[in-house]
Parts: C-alpha cells; structure tokens; sequence
C-alpha cells in the first residue's frame, strides 16, 4: 500500500511538472479607453464599482492573472474561463458594440445576477470580494433597465 500512495504522488507530480510546459494564453489586448463601457455608458459610480470589483477581471481585456492561473492544470482553467467570459462580453470592446447588441447584453446582465449565475461560482471561492449584496443586484439591474434604448 505504501509503495503504491508513493507512484502515485508520484505520478501526480510529474503529470503537474509536464503541464506546466503547456502554453498558456494569458494576453491582456491593448485597450483603448473611450471603447470602454465606463465611457460609453452613463452609469452611477456605485454600479461602475459594482462592475469593476465583481465583472472586470473576467469580462474585459484588464484581467489581472493571479499567481495561480501560471500553475498547471488550473491555469488552463482560467485562461479558458476568462476567453469564453470575453467572447460573451467584454467591457474593454463594448465601444464596438451595435446598438441592438448593447440592449442584449444589458438584458443578460441583469438576468444573470438576478439569478446568482455571475459573478460566477468557482470565481467567488477565491475573490469573496467580488459576492454581491442584493442591493447591489438590484442597482446593476436598475441601470440596465434604464440604459437600454428600445
């Protein structure tokens, strides 16, 4: 049993060792400040707040990388999470977005922090700052309602 516990921690490090050769795409764009949604959109600061603490680092191109999204596996994990959180919306792009698209997103916004689905789950384990109060939800809810243009 002891000879086996040893393979396998073993074989756990090197399988961390190997991953770490794995690249990983953790490349923040250049942005260009007036394409932002803090620009572009009138919002109250309490929402700018809101969004800056809660949805910036996966939602636009100012992701700070923490320390663990450079050890394998779980850096793959975040680099995939942050790709797919900014092909779905980007606060650093939202100067390109089409009207009809701005609308959409302001929809799914509010949707998705009425129902608790953002910020998302694992990314509140480790950023418990990033949890917000229901007043919170409701004021990010409030301006998008009100900055929809119909």
């Amino acid at each position: 049993m002891r000879v086996l516990t040893k393979r396998v921690a073993l074989a756990s490090i090197v399988v961390v060792l190997v991953g770490q050769a794995v690249p990983v795409n953790r490349y923040n764009p250049p942005v260009d400040p007036p394409k932002t949604i803090y620009a572009s959109q009138t919002m109250p600061s309490s929402v700018r707040s809101v969004l800056e603490r809660s949805c910036n680092n996966c939602h636009s191109d100012e992701t700070a990388w923490p320390w663990y999204s450079y050890v394998a596996p779980v850096s793959w994990v975040i680099a995939r999470d942050v790709h797919g959180a900014r092909k779905a919306l980007n606060f650093s792009q939202w100067g390109n977005y089409s009207a009809q698209r701005k609308a959409n997103k302001l929809e799914e916004m509010c949707e998705q922090v009425t129902n608790g689905d953002m910020p998302d789950t694992l990314y509140l384990l480790l950023h418990r700052e990033a949890v917000l109060t229901q007043e919170e939800r409701d004021a990010v809810c409030q301006w998008t309602e009100d900055s929809r243009e119909y």
